[in-house]
């Protein structure tokens, strides 16, 4: 998940602007749990007794963002994840026995930089950050674990999903604005892309697909945010808010090849929230709820005329907490 790099804490005075030398702690956390398969937006009914894919992801991003004025600051996340996939396919793929292989560990660190558009002192009621970077490969994008076959246990990668890295320098774009509309009511919104040149890394996949082992792809990322946030109480500055999103992986990078093994779709979601500040603290706490999800086509299911299935969460629990030094 990426991490937001500069925190929108919407409460009854708005955002708080970092003052120049100011550090900005930030902890997310994010679960998820998926075991339904779609091809394309439609469930795929034989995905459940087939592959049997049940995957439990569990992540936590830390960052730290220093202001070097009030308009510039450089953010570090540092990414860690701890992943499970149980399932048939990997293992005996004879529908009965299920075995389940996990991974964990440091994921890719990002280093950004980040720049309000117009002076924090003329503009209180709305803004826009960008922010730019890189993304460093320091993630295991070869995590291992054994695979049960009918012959006896084999040491093989773990399911891409749950890899955590991906084996690849990145570049890293973002935004976020707000804007007030009334008393205690803002506007947000807010997007992510994260663009991976490299086309493949070194990892095969767990499994054959379309007859053979094949490399891992090096996907591009997006994500993108947007909703309302209303104060409800401004003694206390609880926020609630109402938004959508849409989180996916592209069948087309942006820069570089899309060839090897990804699974490409997205995710549109409703996502409500609550947002609690207490002087220099925030608390937030969001659910998206799927509403549509698509598992598009690959450039390899393209090739080989075959579309493969992916597995979606009906939900997901994002959580944060930020602390300003």
């Amino acid at each position: 998940m990426p991490a937001r790099h500069i925190a929108l804490s919407l409460g009854a005075e708005g955002i708080t602007y970092l003052e120049p030398h100011q550090w900005q702690g930030f902890v997310s956390y994010r679960w998820l749990n998926a075991d339904e398969g779609y091809v394309g937006t439609q469930v795929d009914p034989t995905y459940k007794s087939v592959v049997g894919a049940r995957i439990a992801i569990h992540s936590f991003d830390v960052n730290a963002t220093y202001a070097l004025t009030k308009r510039f600051s450089v953010s570090l996340t540092m990414p860690f994840v701890a992943g499970e996939v149980s399932s048939f396919r990997e293992h005996e793929n004879d529908g009965i026995h299920r075995h389940t292989m996990s991974a964990g560990g440091l994921g890719d660190i990002r280093l950004v930089g980040n720049a309000w558009l117009f002076d924090p002192d003329e503009q209180k009621a709305g803004n826009i950050a960008l922010s730019l970077g890189m993304k460093a490969p320091t993630g295991d994008d070869g995590a291992a674990d054994l695979a049960y076959r009918t012959n006896g246990p084999v040491l093989r990668p773990v399911d891409i999903a749950i890899q955590p890295g991906d084996g690849g320098w990145g570049l890293v774009m973002e935004f976020q604005g707000f804007q007030k509309i009334f008393k205690n009511a803002y506007a947000y919104a807010s997007g992510f892309y994260l663009a991976n040149p490299r086309e493949v890394n070194d990892t095969e996949t767990v499994i054959p697909v379309y007859g053979a082992y094949r490399l891992n792809s090096v996907p591009d990322q997006y994500l993108a945010r947007a909703g309302l946030s209303y104060t409800v109480w401004p003694e206390q500055s609880l926020a609630l808010s109402l938004g959508g999103r849409i989180d996916g992986i592209p069948v087309h990078d942006l820069i570089g090849g899309s060839d090897g093994f990804r699974r490409p779709g997205y995710v549109i979601a409703v996502e409500p929230g609550l947002i609690l500040s207490r002087g220099k603290n925030a608390f937030s706490l969001y659910a998206p709820v799927a509403v549509e999800r698509n598992r598009q086509r690959s450039v390899l299911d393209v090739q080989n005329g075959g579309h493969g299935p992916g597995a979606f969460a009906d939900f997901t629990i994002l959580a944060s907490f930020s602390r300003t030094f």
